[in-house]
């Protein structure tokens, strides 16, 4: 039974063809590494639970009076 495994990103981040695009797009390994590390971060947090929008409790303006 062969068993898939997706790549770390290090090893991602070391492919030769990789490294060429990254060069060629300005992007540079640890920056990627450091966003992958915030995301993961902000990702391990609680969300926080939206607040219930406020309603408007005074009654709508009537047409043409003032």
């Amino acid at each position: 039974m062969m068993v898939h495994h997706e790549p770390r990103l290090t090893d991602m981040l070391e492919d030769p063809v990789v490294r060429l695009v990254m060069e060629r797009d300005g992007v540079y390994r640890d920056d990627v590494l450091k966003l992958m590390a915030s995301v993961a971060r902000k990702a391990a947090k609680p969300a926080v639970k939206a607040a219930a929008p406020k309603v408007s409790t005074a009654e709508p303006a009537l047409a043409g009076h003032a």
